[in-house]
């Protein structure tokens, strides 16, 4: 019986994958800003009810809020991206260094930006989460490649691969990269049901849960056509860097 290949672009499907990351970009940013620089102004708390202002409903907490939860979509979307670029990269090695290179890029204009100063292990940035993630699906990889040739039995490779999971989510989670060991849950989520894609959303949301305004997120996920779209690879590398700087100068010019 031939296996039916449910991640096969259908009659709807019209985001490409550089669309995805355009509305990845685009709600991180939202997010972003309201993380890095509406949360340090003055007046940015939940007991300030004064408007915007006259005649506006929303407070500039109430700006915050609603700026964090649009930015909760980013992050499912650049999961899934990841995966998809597991299955497609010519090589996962080059992919892994490239996040790496870029991880260490941006660790100080993510502590600028959230931390307010140059070096702070209290948190670390995304690419660090990405980076175990795509780690992650590699050794998942290589352990079922040495389950086959090995002949082991169905118990020792679940165990396996149980193990190389709870080690990623683990080292995440101890080193406080952005999302944590749940960011790995997803992208693990995203794997294991690479071939399927509304059950990787269903169980991908469900995972979240505790994020309940990623769910437009999952919504654009089964729209992916599999297609490349624009042609702007490193561009969307850069711009996590890069609009950290911006917002962090940004903040420091609004509290002069």
């Amino acid at each position: 019986m031939n296996e039916t290949n449910l991640t096969a672009p259908g009659k709807y499907c019209f985001l490409s994958s550089s669309s995805l990351k355009i509305i990845a970009m685009l709600t991180m940013l939202l997010d972003h800003i309201g993380a890095a620089v509406l949360y340090n102004l003055p007046g940015c708390t939940l007991q300030n009810t004064a408007a915007l202002w006259t005649g506006c409903p929303i407070t500039l907490y109430g700006l915050y809020r609603i700026l964090r939860n649009i930015g909760r979509i980013s992050f499912p979307i650049y999961c899934f991206l990841l995966a998809e670029g597991f299955f497609h990269t010519k090589s996962k090695k080059k992919y892994a260094f490239r996040l790496f290179l870029f991880a260490l890029i941006s660790e100080i204009p993510f502590n600028l930006a959230f931390l307010n100063a140059p070096f702070s292990f209290q948190m670390q940035n995304v690419f660090f989460t990405l980076l175990f993630g795509l780690l992650c699906m590699m050794a998942l990889d290589k352990q079922k490649q040495l389950a086959l040739s090995k002949s082991f039995s169905p118990n020792v490779q679940t165990s396996n691969s149980l193990f190389i999971i709870l080690f990623f989510i683990g080292l995440a989670t101890m080193l406080k990269t952005d999302y944590y060991g749940a960011g790995i849950i997803l992208i693990v989520i995203f794997y294991y049901y690479h071939n399927n894609r509304k059950m990787a959303c269903i169980i991908g949301y469900l995972s979240f849960l505790w994020e309940p305004f990623c769910f437009p997120a999952f919504l654009c996920l089964p729209f992916y056509n599999g297609k490349k779209g624009l042609s702007m690879k490193y561009f969307f590398y850069f711009f996590y860097p890069v609009h950290l700087l911006f917002l962090y100068f940004l903040k420091i010019y609004l509290l002069k």
